[in-house]
């Protein structure tokens, strides 16, 4: 992999280096012939005033005699005078404005009118409560656009966050509709506790990030380091800021797009077919029985494994293939978005809709998604200094599952002997394994979902007339969500062959023996209003930004729960159609309440654009603590300095088009935790009976712990960020140190349960380090009719836990968690397999290891095997490197986007795969079976079957690095001229694809 990623470097620098484009075989030499004939010319004296388009001044323009170091920068009010001679040529150069180069021809005026560089100014990027330009921010902030996500046909948006923001890992662990948010780490483990990043949503504190339509999304921003400080106590794990679209002024824009997809499973495992199963299952039949020399019965004779091989006989001994008996070829995934956008330059408006539907992988699960967005946005200037907004947003989705859990149904699917019958030959449906066969789950019931969330932003700006600069901002949140789940189970039946009266005898299922519904009502809201006043100034070389506000949210929750059970009929699916038996019906509810009071603030200055400072904070109180140590100060400070507008810089590199260093240190926190444990906690139970009546009893609960606070997380970022060849080349590189203390933990250890104590509360006395960097390197050009973008990125982080409250163990201390990354796993070291007696013999082991057994190392080496061998490997399941890579080709009409993502230093312990042969007689895999060690196969390199296996071991501990393609999309725009006579502007014809190969 390092092979790899090498290559691609040094092939990246060499078709950007200058090179490649001639720069040294013309420039050069052009430099010296110009400075050379020059020398012994007449000087003259040159000067003007430098403008913008709207007649402005321009102070500290970079006026410079082309290929020398003479040069001047223009004053306050824009004026420049120069020597220089008579056929010079002058470049004017600043910061978001586009160089001009002009002959002097002898004039001795020459004013000047920059125009904007729009690519330049266009460049922002959304940060905490604002935006910076990114050629001025400071802090380590990266994003995506809404426009680059719309590229991956995936219909989770967490999804398609993957590789594409260096430091953010997203790993999706599950492709069921409706279930398949990506789990997302920035930055790696920070902490032992929660390290779920804040997700921010148009201002506000939202979840839903994966299932926001990708239409209506302008940019995706993740605050990493000491940026994120401004959000407190809760950003310590990072802050993804997501930024929704606005209507802009124009006439009335109106887009459609859909699309229609098939996916299935990237991969399936082989597992074993009947007649390999019970050759297996016959040698651990075999060891188990001691390996017997004489008068030994295999459990399946030849004969019967013949028959399952030859499938004469179907419904005694069959060979069942449960994944191709379950799984389907395909399942449909279709999107559908519509949005229009205009408006004058007073009012602007943006109307979007969209609709998308998935069906599961499993034919006989009733797995159905249904999503459908909604937005309105509207901003009003009601005057010069007034201005008004809305912005309302729902996702409306309905989820319907099986009543039996996703990841049992999948087990029950891998673990099913393939000795099973799954469907008689006459069609009837067999018990399958426990009597849970997969191609029952439609007839046991449901479970539905209706989650009917309402988002609502109100905002206001007001600009004081009378002080240039300054503004008042606010804004009011209200947030409505509606969930109604209903959970119906059902009586099931199925038939099952009897051997004696050769009849199909119908039978009852294992699930419920009678119908049982429940009723869950849930009531989420969020309201947040928060104000900021803002002064922002250039007043001369210097341009100063001031920010204060106050934030305050308040978040309720509430859910009511009714049971019932025998139904008359489940033809009416209503609690009331139920028994009314005090024993066939239940109920529950609960409600919480939670608050937050923030106050906050930002200052930037910048002196010539390139001596950048910047200071925030947050002063942030939050319920989950006591009131005596409920608010906490959370401060950033952040320095850059942009080189490439330094006079030297210019003069000795002018290749450079934007050169800078930056660093960061704040100090944020982390409050996810149990809310009140500084109260104590006591619970209902025990009840006692007094005379004939049942009284309730009240027990304590966990131990209040009245000194608890956040989390603290110390931030420290240094970054280099440069672009070359105008913008051949851009490089973004950054160190990072991350020192968390504070770290909310149970002592588990150290107080036995032994001295009665009831359940310990969360204290701050975890400590973890976290380091790492990142780099990003990007490469456009253009060929003729050929535009091209190249975009590769990659970050590494390593966490180490530096205290964790654990029993020293001074005969093991490599079994310690201390000193390791977080989430490290406990394993046994192993050194292949004992292939015969006399390397059994030779070498400890535990009690029942036999030849074909896997060989645990004796880690320390004191002749025998315990669980003193055990140690803490150097890695976990959470990669340490994700890497990705994006490009683009645009030629004429035609355009296409390549982009690949993976991963390294990640490892995953399969223990399923470990399985075969065992007396539970779940099946195993093809590739656990192919070079078992047996008798006959001495030299076998994989375990024997059934093999006796202590527990997590090296050797099913298999390395998760992968280079994935993860999209791939090929469109065609329609030529105007065929499409304009039937009023369109544009189409554009695509056919993409996601996770296509690994």
């Amino acid at each position: 992999m390092k092979k790899i990623l090498l290559v691609l470097f040094l092939n990246l620098f060499y078709l950007v280096s200058p090179k490649a484009f001639g720069f040294y075989g013309s420039d050069v030499g052009l430099n010296l012939h110009t400075t050379t004939s020059s020398e012994n010319q007449v000087q003259q004296l040159v000067e003007g005033i430098v403008t913008d388009v709207n007649g402005i001044p321009i102070p500290g323009v970079n006026v410079i005699q082309k290929n020398t170091s003479n040069g001047v920068v223009t004053d306050f009010d824009g004026n420049y005078q120069i020597s220089v001679p008579s056929d010079a040529v002058l470049q004017f150069s600043f910061l978001g404005f586009e160089t001009k180069e002009i002959q002097v021809n002898n004039q001795s005026t020459i004013s000047v009118t920059l125009q904007q560089d729009q690519a330049q100014l266009d460049e922002v990027v959304v940060v905490g409560y604002g935006t910076q330009k990114k050629v001025t921010a400071t802090g380590s902030v990266v994003d995506v656009s809404g426009e680059d996500l719309t590229k991956t046909p995936n219909a989770n948006v967490t999804a398609s966050l993957q590789g594409r923001l260096p430091g953010l890992v997203a790993v999706q662990r599950t492709g069921e509709p409706g279930r398949d948010d990506a789990n997302i780490l920035i930055r790696g483990t920070g902490t032992t506790g929660n390290n779920a990043p804040l997700i921010i949503i148009d201002g506000v504190e939202r979840s839903l990030i994966g299932r926001l339509n990708p239409e209506d999304i302008e940019s995706i921003s993740v605050l990493k380091d000491a940026s994120a400080a401004i959000y407190g106590a809760r950003a310590a794990n990072g802050v993804i800021l997501v930024t929704t679209k606005q209507g802009k002024v124009g006439k009335p824009e109106f887009s459609i797009s859909y699309n229609s997809g098939f996916s299935h499973p990237t991969k399936t495992p082989n597992m074993l077919d009947a007649a390999t199963y019970a050759q297996v299952y016959n040698e651990g039949h075999f060891y188990r029985a001691g390996r017997p020399t004489s008068d030994y019965v295999p459990f399946y004779s030849d004969e019967a494994i013949q028959k399952y091989r030859d499938g004469s006989d179907p419904v005694l001994f069959p060979n069942t293939d449960w994944l191709g008996e379950v799984l389907k070829d395909y399942s449909v995934q279709q999107r559908l978005n519509a949005q229009v956008t205009g408006g004058s330059e007073a009012v602007r408006y943006l109307l979007s809709f969209g609709a998308v539907t998935q069906d599961g992988d499993f034919k006989y699960m009733p797995t159905d998604y249904n999503q459908f967005n909604f937005r309105g946005k509207i901003d009003v200037d009601i005057n010069d200094n007034l201005n008004i907004g809305a912005n309302i947003s729902a996702i409306l989705t309905k989820k319907e599952y099986a009543i039996v859990d996703n990841n049992i149904n999948f087990i029950n699917l891998l673990q099913a002997s393939p000795l099973l019958v799954s469907r008689y030959p006459n069609g009837l449906i067999a018990p399958g394994r426990f009597g849970e066969s997969p191609l029952l789950l439609d007839q046991r019931g449901y479970d539905k979902t209706y989650d009917e969330p309402i988002y609502s932003t109100f905002t206001a700006t007001y600009k004081i007339p009378f002080v240039d600069g300054l503004r008042i901002d606010a804004s009011y949140n209200y947030d409505l969500s509606h969930v109604f789940q209903k959970r119906l189970n059902l009586p099931y039946t199925y038939h099952e062959y009897n051997v004696n009266t050769q009849e199909y005898e119908l039978k009852q299922g294992t699930g419920a023996s009678t119908v049982e519904l429940w009723d869950r009502y849930t009531r989420y809201t969020t309201k947040l209003f928060n104000y900021r006043i803002t002064y922002d100034r250039i007043l001369g070389d210097h341009h100063l930004t001031a920010m204060v506000g106050q934030e305050q949210q308040q978040n309720t929750s509430s859910f009511a729960e009714a049971y019932r059970r025998n139904f008359v009929s489940s033809a009416i699916e209503q609690i009331n159609a139920g028994s009314n038996d005090p024993e066939d019906k239940n109920n529950s509810g609960n409600a919480s309440a939670g608050a937050y009071n923030n106050y906050l603030g930002r200052f930037n200055y910048e002196y010539k654009s390139k001596y950048l400072f910047e200071f925030s904070f947050r002063y942030n109180g939050t319920q989950n603590f006591p009131t005596s140590s409920r608010y906490g100060f959370f401060p950033a400070i952040q320095g850059g300095w942009l080189l490439s507008e330094e006079k030297f810089i210019q003069e000795a590199l002018p290749f450079v088009d934007i050169l800078k260093i930056r660093a960061t240190y704040g100090e944020l926190g982390n409050d996810r935790v149990p809310a009140f444990q500084y109260l104590q906690l006591f619970s209902l139970g025990g009840n006692y009976v007094f005379g004939s009546s049942d009284a309730a009893g009240v027990v304590s609960d966990r131990l209040p712990n009245t000194n608890i606070t956040w989390e603290v997380s110390k931030k420290t970022d240094i970054g280099f960020e440069t672009s070359l060849w105008d913008r051949l080349l851009g490089i973004n590189l950054t160190y990072f140190n991350e020192k968390r203390t504070n770290i909310l933990a149970a002592r588990n250890l150290s107080i036995p349960a032994t001295l009665g104590f009831p359940s310990l509360p969360d204290e701050n006395i975890g400590k973890v380090d976290n380091h790492g960097f990142e780099i990003e390197l990007n490469h456009r050009n253009t060929i003729k009719d050929l535009d091209y973008s190249i975009s590769a990125n990659m970050g590494y982080v390593r966490s180490n836990v530096v205290f964790l409250d654990e029993t020293p163990n001074p005969d093991a201390p490599w079994t310690s968690v201390t000193g390791n990354p977080v989430g490290a796993f406990l394993t046994y070291e192993t050194d292949g397999i004992f292939n015969t007696q006399e390397e059994l013999d030779a070498y400890p082991h535990l009690n029942g290891t036999q030849v074909g057994d896997i060989k645990i190392v004796d880690y320390n080496d004191d002749g025998e095997i315990t669980s003193a061998d055990q140690f803490r490997f150097d890695k976990s399941a959470t990669p340490e490197i994700v890497f990705g890579a994006n490009m683009n080709f645009n030629w004429r009409s035609l355009d296409l986007n390549l982009f690949f993502q993976g991963q390294t230093n990640a490892y995953n312990y399969d223990g399923s795969f470990a399985n075969l042969g065992n007396a539970d007689f779940t099946n195993g895999f093809v590739a656990r079976a192919a070079d078992r060690w047996t008798v006959d196969n001495p030299d076998g390199t994989m375990p024997r079957a059934d093999a006796f296996i202590p527990g997590t071991n090296t050797f099913f501990l298999y390395d998760a690095t992968f280079v994935r393609l993860k999209s791939m999309e090929l469109g065609w725009t329609i030529p105007e001229n065929m499409i304009s006579s039937v009023g369109l502007n544009s189409v554009r014809l695509y056919t993409s694809g996601f996770n296509l190969l690994t």
